[in-house]
């Protein structure tokens, strides 16, 4: 059985734009008010008021009028299903004011739907919009229940049909006169004032009063269950942010901000099994440039607390200039996790990762000074190792190559020979070889024999003849 949450935000247009706090707002649409704040209210503007009357009745010096922006209700939403997505993949964009979520598949996992909906309201608070809620077994009657029910009713309080049967008919002419604004009236003209008493109508009645599109809907609405369309699929990028109603001066608090963003991030990489490896914050003002700076891992991850100290450590280098007003957290590349296998008797769970000590070196000095030495597709050893400050370079598969060492010399030292007998630091004894190496042959050919040797302190090192020169060179030491 399906059983749909539908999450209504009635304050949308005002909530997804930038606001001051403390001071009254509203939002214009067509030259009436469409969305007022408390603070409006407590002024005396309402909804459906003209501009005129707002200016006649509020100091337009400290009054902030905003038109209505679609773009950033649309935005606002996209965020609002990349965080529900983490509750239920079962989900869709509904009246272009909210979501329905489908939770009935979901309940256990969350431990009932009471917690379910506290962990909302939680969340949806901290983001700081609205929520009005309908719960129901099909999506329209979830919808209709969001604008009658101060809270929703859990399944076992009421059925549908009791429920329904309370809504007025006033109700309906508010939120569907726009389609079916004739029948409403047709039925307010007959003394009908609840959906019960349309419900308890006979249906061969019902139709030639109100219309074949009409009476679907009211199937819709008291339908005991309705169809799961297609899951939806999340973005491949990653954007979130925060207003704050206030302007920031201090580093310090940006940090809550930081962290709650941190935390939908994880969430979001946790619902679609990816991870990061470099993250973009942005400072926004009102009015002005943003400012942006990236924080990057060696490793991939989607923890929000290793990212908030990398996060803390590269804002603490740089300066916030002008007041911030809004963060804003923007990851375009994911990579798909993969299973860890680890030791279950080990002991690595004690000790940091060194990458970790890495990140920090780097998010406190900067990328140019961490280097590590990476390796690339090449035949000559000196041209197949080299050093990087990226995060993550490149590792060829190195089979077959155990006995050649980790570090090489930036150029190969001479060997000096007499009497037929290889010097560098003493006598050389070879040990092992020859291992042929060719390249460069489109060019400038090269062909050298690679040898194991041992110096007369007994330090083994890397060996090698120039077929071509004749000369013979030490290109690393072994361990």
């Amino acid at each position: 059985m399906s059983l749909w949450l539908y999450l209504r935000f009635p304050q949308l247009p005002l909530e997804c734009q930038p606001l001051q706090q403390d001071y009254p707002a509203v939002v214009i649409e067509r030259q009436r008010v469409i969305a007022v704040n408390d603070e409006a209210q407590l002024t005396g503007l309402k909804l459906g008021q003209s501009t005129a009357t707002v200016r006649a009745l509020v100091d337009t010096s400290h009054l902030q009028l905003l038109e209505r922006d679609p773009s950033q209700e649309l935005r606002a939403l996209e965020r609002l299903e990349c965080w529900a997505y983490s509750i239920t993949p079962t989900l869709e964009r509904w009246q272009d004011e909210g979501i329905q979520l489908e939770v009935g598949r979901c309940l256990k996992l969350y431990g009932g739907l009471k917690k379910l909906f506290d962990n909302i309201q939680n969340d949806l608070e901290k983001r700081g919009f609205t929520v009005k809620s309908g719960l129901a077994p099909n999506r329209s009657a979830a919808w209709l229940l969001s604008h009658w029910e101060e809270r929703f009713l859990y399944p076992s309080d009421q059925s549908l049909r009791k429920r329904l049967d309370k809504i007025p008919l006033y109700l309906l002419r508010k939120v569907q006169a726009g389609q079916f604004l004739s029948a409403i009236t047709s039925l307010e003209k007959a003394g009908i004032q609840t959906l019960g008493e349309i419900l308890e109508m006979p249906t061969s009645a019902l139709g030639r009063r109100c219309g074949q599109a009409f009476q679907k809907w009211l199937g819709d609405v008291t339908a005991t269950s309705d169809t799961v369309t297609q899951d939806f699929h999340p973005p491949h990028q990653f954007y979130d942010s925060l207003w704050f109603g206030f302007e920031i001066r201090n580093q310090i608090e940006l940090h809550p901000a930081m962290q709650q963003l941190l935390q939908a991030l994880a969430r979001f990489c946790h619902a679609t099994q990816h991870r990061a490896t470099h993250i973009e914050w942005q400072m926004l003002r009102m009015h002005g440039s943003t400012e942006r700076f990236e924080v990057r891992s060696s490793e991939a991850h989607a923890d929000p607390k290793l990212w908030f100290e990398l996060s803390r450590l590269s804002l603490e280098q740089s300066s916030l200039g002008a007041s911030i007003e809004g963060l804003a957290l923007n990851v375009h590349h994911f990579q798909t996790q993969h299973a860890v296998v680890a030791d279950l008797f080990g002991e690595t769970h004690h000790r940091e990762p060194l990458h970790n000590l890495v990140d920090r070196l780097r998010s406190r000095l900067g990328l140019q000074a961490i280097n590590q030495i990476a390796l690339r597709e090449a035949h000559l050893p000196e041209h197949s190792q080299y050093l990087s400050q990226d995060t993550a370079p490149l590792q060829p598969t190195l089979q077959g190559q155990a006995q050649r060492p980790f570090w090489l010399f930036d150029e190969p030292h001479p060997i000096r020979i007499k009497d037929n007998v290889l010097h560098w630091n003493g006598v050389l004894t070879i040990l092992l070889g020859p291992e042929r190496l060719e390249d460069n042959w489109w060019q400038k050919p090269a062909s050298r024999d690679y040898y194991i040797a041992q110096t007369q302190a007994g330090q083994p090192i890397w060996i090698f003849e120039d077929r071509y020169s004749k000369q013979w060179y030490v290109q690393g030491i072994l361990p």
